[in-house]
């Protein structure tokens, strides 16, 4: 099972541009305090993986809907009423009785050290590495938010919005129509989802790329094309 080779770029770009920076992030943040942390998340990922493949695309796409709504800060995480988690775009999201498992065990490891935004980010990263993808050092020290909203949901990019939604979607994240095409066309990276980011949104993009090889040849071209924003944004530090 393939995944998003280059959603990874995006949600390292949405890390650090919306509040996670402010708040200290960076490579190795639980080195002294819990320094097998990331071990914990990634076994606890490799475990629920080896039961059901399908967790890994549905950790990544949760860590999507938790950063584009307020930034990367857990809030989708958060139980109750009128909650993001009862949004309608979130009805279907699944993965989190891993962020539980792995929370479990980090608090028998180092109470209350490890945030559960960090665990999120760390098991997305760990669910790409698992299916063959690429995997990539996070900045950890996120601080997990305490207000979660049904009503925030909507900025989510939803696939009833038409193209000007979708950009201005995007563009408020400093993203451009060709990182939209590339970015929503892979969150499903089948062919169905070519066919529909190419002929139903009417945007063409490396069509020949998409209908010859189902999408890697895109995924390969998009890590390129964000790979200096990327350094860009891990560049200014936390």
């Amino acid at each position: 099972m393939g995944l998003v080779g280059s959603l990874f770029s995006f949600i390292v770009f949405l890390s650090c541009l919306i509040a996670v920076c402010g708040q200290g992030t960076r490579i190795g943040f639980y080195s002294t305090t819990c320094p097998n942390a990331e071990t914990i998340v990634r076994t606890t990922v490799t475990s629920h993986f080896g039961s059901d493949p399908k967790i890994a695309p549905g950790l990544l796409r949760m860590h999507f809907h938790d950063c584009f709504v307020q930034g990367c800060d857990g809030s989708v995480l958060i139980s109750g009423p009128d909650t993001e988690k009862t949004a309608g775009a979130n009805f279907n999201l699944r993965g989190f009785e891993v962020i539980d498992d792995a929370k479990t065990q980090l608090e028998a490891a180092c109470p209350g050290v490890v945030s559960c935004a960090d665990i999120l980010a760390l098991a997305a990263r760990d669910s790409i590495a698992l299916t063959k993808g690429q995997s990539w050092q996070v900045p950890t020290g996120r601080r997990d938010g305490r207000v979660s909203l049904a009503t925030n949901v909507n900025n989510l990019p939803s696939p009833s919005d038409s193209v000007d939604v979708q950009r201005r979607k995007f563009a408020a994240f400093r993203l451009n129509t060709r990182d939209l095409v590339a970015l929503v066309g892979q969150r499903t990276h089948d062919w169905n989802s070519c066919m529909w980011v190419f002929h139903k949104q009417n945007i063409q993009y490396e069509w020949k790329q998409c209908r010859s090889n189902h999408g890697p040849n895109i995924r390969t071209r998009t890590s390129k094309t964000l790979s200096s924003k990327r350094r860009r944004i891990n560049s200014r530090g936390s």
